[in-house]
């Protein structure tokens, strides 16, 4: 007698949204237009008005609309909102300015249906920035011997390699192994950084795999920010060295080596600007001509306030690492 196949595995989509109602419908339209329809979609959104309530209720009833007042820079939060409300044997988190390709779920529950020993999928996203598809194929998604992080997701790796970490707007986990390891943990505020970036190697760190599939594509838009600044900005410098370093505390401990590599990279970068910054100064001196003169005396402020910036990010890191691990531990989901 045959053993019949088992099921496949049903997908509760989860797309997390702050005041974005024009791009929650193309991705809603997306999502709607794919090969293989989501077993759930859950629209998770800290909106302060009631726009995008009013689209989802008005043109899409099936979806599960879940409402919070957390504020700004709560993508985590709001993550772990859409998680509890998930019924899917795997949950696939998308931004709502990514917009899945046809295949897009097709190609994440291949790499499940292949070995079942793979906790997590991650996929592809088309920036549409002329040769990101070759750029950095064999590094995607590293953790490095400094506790940096690479990134290189718009590469095209042909093939499903493994990684350690995902790129937020397109990750995929099976639902019963990400709510073991105590779910999606929160306080990575500002812009957010680092947040999928804690799940997947609290996966990795408890001997998990995760895979980058590069077939399950999303096209990533990026939308302006909604919560204040531009991206790469200032902003963004401090927040990503201060959940950088909140990090590599919470999920290895304070006494990795990650922490202390990290730590003697960062500040080696700070002492080349300060440096380069010098001589530009010494140059302007010498410089012949007004527009010379002019350019450096631009140039060197924007270094020097830059530099303060990630220096400040590094040393709020450490009271952000130490109030992260407070929190942890008070959850049950803290490094030992």
């Amino acid at each position: 007698m045959t053993t019949p196949d088992p099921p496949a595995p049903t997908v509760s989509v989860i797309i997390i949204t702050y005041a974005r109602p024009q791009y929650i419908a193309e991705c809603l339209r997306h999502l709607y237009e794919m090969t293989r329809r989501p077993h759930q979609i859950i629209v998770v959104d800290g909106s302060p008005d009631d726009r995008t309530r009013d689209l989802v209720s008005a043109e899409h009833p099936d979806v599960v609309y879940i409402r919070h007042q957390l504020g700004k820079g709560t993508m985590p939060e709001s993550r772990q909102l859409g998680l509890a409300a998930a019924t899917g044997d795997i949950v696939a988190f998308i931004d709502d300015d990514a917009y899945a390709d046809r295949e897009w779920l097709t190609e994440l529950t291949r790499v499940y249906d292949d070995d079942p020993a793979v906790a997590g999928v991650g996929g592809r996203a088309d920036n549409g920035i002329p040769g990101e598809d070759r750029e950095g194929v064999g590094t995607i998604g590293r953790l490095l011997p400094n506790g940096d992080l690479t990134g290189y997701f718009g590469a095209n790796s042909l093939r499903p390699v493994d990684v350690d970490h995902f790129l937020g707007a397109n990750q995929s986990y099976r639902r019963s192994i990400l709510e073991s390891i105590g779910g999606i943990r929160g306080n990575y505020p500002g812009t957010c950084l680092r947040e999928e970036s804690d799940t997947c190697l609290r996966l990795t760190a408890a001997g998990y795999r995760l895979v980058f599939a590069p077939r399950a594509l999303v096209r990533h838009v990026a939308a302006p920010y909604q919560i204040g600044g531009q991206r790469f900005d200032r902003r963004y410098l401090y927040y990503s060295r201060r959940n950088h370093v909140m990090l590599l505390a919470r999920v290895f401990g304070w006494r990795t080596p990650y922490l202390r590599r990290y730590y003697v990279t960062a500040f080696r970068q700070q002492g080349h600007y300060f440096s380069l910054v010098g001589r530009l100064i010494a140059k302007g001196r010498d410089a012949e001509g007004e527009k010379a003169t002019m350019q450096r005396r631009v140039t060197s402020p924007i270094i020097l306030t830059r530099s303060v910036v990630e220096i400040a990010g590094l040393f709020a890191g450490v009271w952000a690492g130490i109030d992260g691990r407070r929190r942890d531990r008070r959850a049950g989901v803290g490094t030992p």
